[in-house]
C-alpha cells in the first residue's frame, strides 16, 4: 500500500470515529459509521490472501447488515416523533432495535460470529484496530444512548457475550481468535454496567484497550500466530516472555494487575443496585476466561519445546516495533490497580 493510500485510509477511520463520538445527529452518524467500515475493507483484504478475501467479505456484509438495521430505526424513530436527534430518541422498539445493531457492530453475543473469522483472516497489527479502535464509534452511540437502553437486553447480552468468550476460547489454538473471544468477553463486562454508571464502562473500555495493545504489538514484533509459537518465546527473549505474560495476566483480571480494576467496580456497584445474582453469574463466567489466559502463561513461561529446531532461526524479533509507547502501556496495565480510589 503506497503511502497516499495508507495516509487517506488512516485519517478516514480516524476523523470518522471522531465525528460519530461528536455528532448529535442520526443521519451524520450513520454516515460516518459507513465510511469507517468502507475505509477497513482495503486494510482487512490487503494480504491478498483468501482468508483476507473472506474476512474482508465478512466484515463487510456484517456491518453493511447492522448499518441497515441502525438507519431503518433510526427512519422509523424520526417518523415517529420528527426529529433526527440521537438525545431525543423516546421510541423504545427503536431503541432496541438501535441496540441489537450496535451490539451487531460491537460483537456482542449472539452477534459474535463474524469477529474470531475475521480477526484470523486479517494481518495481526489489523486485528488490533479491529478489536479495539473499531469499537469505539459503536460504543460511544451505546454510551449517548445509555440513560435510555433496556437494562435487561444489555444484561443478557452482557452475560451471554462473557459466557461465550470463555467458552469460545477454551479450545483455540490460535492467537487471534483467542483474542477475539477475549474481545467478546471484555465487551461483556463494558455492557454490563452501560445503563447504571456508563462512566465505569468508559473505564473498562480503556483498560481493555490499554492492555490488548502491547500483546498485539509483542506477537507481532515476533511473528507469533498459534500457541505453538509461544513456547519458545522465552529462550529467546526472557524479558519480552515476562512482560507478555504479565500483561495476559492483567488482561484476565487477576489481582493486583490492574486488569483487576474495572472488573472489581462492576461487580461492586452492580451489587449496590441489587444485581447480586448477575454479578455472581458474571464472575463465576469469567472464571472460564481466566483459564484461557491461565493456558497461554504455562505455555510461555513453563512449557520446554520437545526438540531443538535446526531451521533457520524464526524468532528474529523486530526491536522497531518495541516503542517506549509499548514498554509505558505494559506498566500501566500492569500497575495501575492502587490508583482505582483515585478513579
Amino acid at each position: 500500500m503506497n503511502l497516499t493510500s495508507w495516509i487517506t485510509i488512516s485519517t478516514s477511520i480516524t476523523l470518522s470515529t471522531i465525528l460519530v463520538a461528536t455528532s448529535t445527529h442520526w443521519i451524520m452518524a450513520w454516515t460516518c459509521l459507513e465510511i469507517n467500515t468502507m475505509s477497513m475493507i482495503p486494510i482487512i483484504s490487503k494480504p491478498h490472501h483468501p482468508r483476507a478475501t473472506e474476512a474482508a467479505t465478512k466484515y463487510f456484509l456484517t456491518q453493511t447488515m447492522a448499518s441497515m438495521t441502525m438507519l431503518f430505526a433510526t427512519t422509523m424513530n424520526a417518523l415517529n416523533t420528527s426529529n433526527w436527534e440521537i438525545t431525543l430518541m423516546t421510541d423504545n422498539t427503536m431503541i432496541a432495535l438501535m441496540t441489537l445493531a450496535l451490539m451487531m457492530k460491537t460483537a456482542a453475543a449472539p452477534f459474535h460470529f463474524w469477529l474470531p473469522e475475521v480477526s484470523q483472516g486479517a494481518s495481526t497489527l489489523t486485528s488490533l484496530t479491529i478489536l479495539t479502535w473499531q469499537k469505539l464509534a459503536p460504543l460511544s452511540i451505546l454510551l449517548t444512548l445509555s440513560n435510555k437502553i433496556n437494562q435487561t437486553i444489555l444484561l443478557s447480552m452482557a452475560i451471554l457475550s462473557i459466557m461465550i468468550g470463555g467458552l469460545g476460547g477454551l479450545n483455540q489454538t490460535q492467537l487471534r481468535k483467542i483474542m477475539a473471544f477475549s474481545s467478546i468477553a471484555h465487551t461483556g463486562w463494558i455492557l454490563s454496567t452501560m445503563a447504571i454508571a456508563p462512566n465505569i464502562s468508559t473505564l473498562t473500555l480503556t483498560v481493555y484497550i490499554m492492555t490488548t495493545t502491547p500483546i498485539f504489538i509483542l506477537l507481532n514484533s515476533t511473528s507469533t500466530t498459534t500457541i505453538k509459537d509461544m513456547g519458545t518465546m522465552w529462550t529467546m527473549s526472557p524479558q519480552l516472555a515476562s512482560a507478555i505474560t504479565l500483561t495476559i495476566l492483567s488482561l484476565s483480571g487477576l489481582p493486583p494487575l490492574t486488569g483487576f480494576m474495572p472488573q472489581w467496580l462492576i461487580l461492586n456497584k452492580m451489587v449496590m443496585f441489587n444485581m447480586t445474582t448477575e454479578a455472581a453469574i458474571m464472575a463465576m463466567m469469567s472464571l472460564l476466561s481466566l483459564y484461557m489466559y491461565l493456558r497461554l502463561t504455562y505455555i510461555f513461561l513453563m512449557t520446554l519445546s520437545p526438540h531443538t529446531n535446526i531451521m533457520t532461526m524464526k524468532w528474529r524479533t523486530n526491536h522497531k516495533t518495541l516503542t517506549p509507547i509499548t514498554s509505558t502501556l505494559m506498566i500501566l496495565s500492569t500497575m495501575m490497580l492502587p490508583m482505582t480510589p483515585m478513579l
